[in-house]
């Protein structure tokens, strides 16, 4: 399987650059709108929130504490590359936190609503960034790395479950309403980081079916540089047999499989479905 190397992968002051950006952003998501409002955000920064309010102990080193068992999990069961990725990347996010603590009384907002949902959305942005870089902010991305990689078990996925058990604990400690404001944060930041950490890197799965498909599949080769599948098919009304041009392609070249096809034949049939993930030559492989 062919690599597709990019900038990010590359230049390693890029990489850094994105990486401490997403933090920051991460870090100004909870201790600017989700800690003033006593809510949590995901995995440990809001387990570390948690035990923030009860203690007053600084929320980085909190961060830092917890994350050590995690990382022992991680050293285990993940590439070594990875973990120490990401063991830098939890020390500068736990650094952060720490240093961002008192943010908050900065950003004149107290609405609880407001405060769920963009502290939520900041989350969000930061985490995804992170991922996109190949990395992880350490915490539950590391437990969430292990089940995607270990049973294929979807990042968001993991997220959403680890962020409800923090929201139940949540509820206990501080009360129904304010864990309810937490889960819409949560949610919000989950479906944010997703989209953020897959952007740019959207496949589709695009099947034609044309009396003209030989001369379809030669032009998609020869034009888009992509592998096409001839697959058998049969009307089942007319009984007449075709063949049906099968081929992966990102989401920008849709329209140019479009004008292919109605070039060669304008009563041609196209279906386009997303694909969740694409591994082989010529795409980029999505990371967790």
């Amino acid at each position: 399987m062919s690599k597709v190397n990019t900038a990010l992968e590359d230049n390693i002051f890029l990489r850094y650059l994105v990486i401490i950006a997403g933090m920051t952003i991460s870090s100004i998501g909870v201790n600017g709108f989700l800690r003033p409002a006593h809510l949590l955000s995901g995995g440990v920064p809001g387990a570390s929130a948690a035990i923030n309010y009860i203690t007053d102990i600084n929320i980085g080193l909190l961060t830092f504490i917890i994350n050590i068992p995690i990382f022992i999990l991680g050293f285990i069961y993940l590439e070594r590359e990875f973990c120490i990725t990401s063991l830098i990347n939890m020390i500068l996010f736990s650094t952060l936190l720490g240093i961002t603590q008192d943010v908050g009384q900065f950003i004149p907002v107290k609405d609880i609503l407001l405060q769920s949902v963009y502290g939520g959305i900041l989350s969000g942005i930061g985490s995804g960034l992170v991922f996109k870089t190949k990395s992880s902010q350490g915490g539950t991305d590391i437990i969430a790395a292990i089940l995607k990689m270990k049973i294929n078990i979807p990042v968001k996925d993991t997220m959403l479950f680890i962020n409800i058990l923090i929201v139940s604990i949540g509820g206990v400690l501080f009360g129904m309403q304010l864990a309810l404001y937490t889960l819409i944060g949560m949610f919000l930041s989950s479906s944010v980081m997703n989209i953020v950490k897959d952007a740019m890197n959207n496949q589709k799965s695009v099947m034609v079916i044309s009396k003209e498909s030989e001369a379809i599949a030669k032009e998609i080769m020869h034009e888009l540089h992509r592998g096409v599948t001839f697959l058998e098919a049969e009307g089942a009304y007319t009984h007449e047999r075709k063949k049906l041009i099968y081929c992966i392609v990102s989401s920008n070249e849709i329209p140019k499989i479009k004008e292919i096809s109605l070039k060669y034949d304008k009563k041609s049939f196209m279906s386009v479905n997303d694909v969740n993930e694409v591994k082989g030559r010529g795409f980029k492989e999505k990371f967790l």
